[in-house]
């Protein structure tokens, strides 16, 4: 019996059927792999993935550190800052609002109350350290600022913040997201020697310790020109309402 030519031709022909189909599964695994690289990055690049971008570009996220310090160890320097500088001819800061020169090139930032504008100018990779609203509890201040020890303090200062209301950030016309999450509270520290004419009114060469609570921003440089930031809230406790512009000129 003979082999009939077809058959031979039909197995040529499976065989193309198989480079092709190889071919073709080729294609689909290469489509596939493609479409999966292409799929991990979009999902990386998701703000639903975004659990670590920064929803406020231009200001260190909370919770992280800068120059070597965290929020809360910022917020003890400003108030270490700000009690070192004496009272002249009644202009203080923390009465009156400013700017004060911090350490590691951070220049600090005071509000004040009763919508204030203040004009700043700062040096070019000068960062900024910003209390939204802020507020410490020493040994040395009477009540309702008074604690006797570590626990006392904290739960004076944190007791003041919690009842405030609206915190207002906005940095070049853009308001800020999320304030809540700025809120921080210091590590116990110590601040003095005071000098004379201090705001507080204290004997000269006066410590106390203390501890902060507060709504902080630390900015990064910021570009050479002209900015702005608007902050304030409320104390209600006090009925005080702190409302400051900043005009900051980089140059």
């Amino acid at each position: 019996m003979t082999m009939k030519p077809q058959g031979h031709q039909g197995l040529q022909t499976n065989g193309r059927n198989m480079k092709s189909l190889n071919t073709t599964l080729s294609a689909l695994a290469l489509k596939s792999a493609l479409t999966a690289t292409v799929l991990a990055l979009l999902v990386a690049a998701s703000p639903a993935q975004g659990t670590g971008r920064n929803p406020n570009p231009g200001i260190i996220p909370p919770g992280s550190t800068y120059r070597g310090q965290s929020y809360g160890e910022w917020g003890a320097q400003w108030w270490k800052t700000i009690f070192s500088i004496p009272v002249v001819d009644g202009y203080h800061p923390l009465i009156s609002g400013g700017d004060f020169e911090g350490e590691k090139k951070v220049v600090f930032l005071a509000a004040a109350a009763g919508g204030v504008t203040i004009d700043v100018t700062i040096r070019p990779g000068a960062s900024l350290f910003v209390p939204v609203l802020n507020l410490e509890c020493s040994v040395l201040e009477p009540d309702p600022f008074h604690g006797d020890d570590e626990a006392e303090m904290r739960a004076c200062a944190n007791g003041h913040i919690d009842h405030t209301s609206g915190l207002i950030a906005v940095i070049d016309g853009v308001p800020v997201q999320d304030l809540a999450a700025y809120r921080v509270e210091s590590p116990l520290f110590e601040f003095g020697p005071l000098p004379a004419d201090n705001v507080l009114g204290a004997p000269a060469g006066t410590t106390s310790l203390a501890v902060d609570a507060g709504v902080y921003l630390m900015l990064a440089p910021l570009r050479p020109g002209s900015h702005t930031i608007h902050v304030g809230g409320t104390f209600d406790e006090f009925n005080v309402t702190i409302d400051t512009t900043f005009n900051i000129t980089v140059e």
